[in-house]
C-alpha cells in the first residue's frame, strides 16, 4: 500500500482502486491516528468520485462511523463530502439526516461540514415535502445569523433549489 502520509489524493486513489486495496484504505479511515483517519477518507472520496461502486460496499460503515464522538472533522468533513456526491444507504437515512440537521445547527462546527450536511439533507429530503420544510426553516434562520460566506452561499442556494423543487 502507498504511503498516506505522503500523496496527492487523486492520483493514490487511482493507485488503490487498481491495486484493489479499497478494504485497507477503509481500515486506515477508522485509525485513532486523526491525521491518518482523515486523509484516508479524503482519498477514499476520490476513489468514490472515481468508481463509486468500489466504495459502496462500505457505505453503511462509514455512517455508522459518525457515532464516534471524538473524530477528526476532517473525517466528517470527507465522509460527509462523500454522500453529498451519492446516495446514503435507506436504511441509515433518518440517523443521517439527525446527525446532519446537528451539524448544520451547530455554529462551531467546521464550515465544510456543516456545508456538506446541507446537501446530505437535502439530496435526502428532496421525495419527503415535510423534510424539505423542516430543511428551509433551519436554512432561513441562518440565513439570518450566519456570517460565513460559505455556509450564507449554500444557504442561498439550497434554498432556490428546494423553490424550484416545490414549483415542479
Amino acid at each position: 500500500m502507498p504511503d498516506i502520509r505522503e500523496f496527492k489524493a487523486p492520483a493514490l486513489a487511482q493507485k488503490i482502486i487498481n491495486n484493489n486495496q479499497i478494504a485497507e484504505l477503509v481500515s486506515l479511515a477508522f485509525e485513532k491516528d486523526h491525521l491518518l483517519s482523515s486523509r484516508a477518507m479524503w482519498v477514499l472520496g476520490h476513489c468514490s468520485d472515481l468508481d463509486y461502486d468500489c466504495t459502496k460496499p462500505y457505505h453503511i460503515k462509514l455512517v455508522n462511523n459518525l457515532k464516534q464522538n471524538s473524530l477528526h472533522n476532517g473525517v466528517i468533513r470527507n465522509t460527509l463530502r462523500l454522500f453529498q456526491k451519492h446516495p446514503v444507504p435507506k436504511k441509515t437515512e433518518s440517523f443521517i439526516l439527525d446527525k446532519c440537521f446537528e451539524y448544520i445547527k451547530n455554529p462551531s462546527e467546521a464550515i465544510a461540514v456543516r456545508a456538506f450536511a446541507i446537501t446530505v439533507v437535502f439530496n435526502i429530503a428532496k421525495p419527503y415535502p415535510e423534510l424539505l420544510n423542516e430543511l428551509v426553516i433551519v436554512l432561513n434562520y441562518l440565513s439570518e445569523t450566519e456570517n460565513g460566506p460559505g455556509i450564507r452561499s449554500r444557504v442561498k442556494n439550497t434554498i432556490k433549489a428546494i423553490h424550484k423543487l416545490n414549483k415542479q
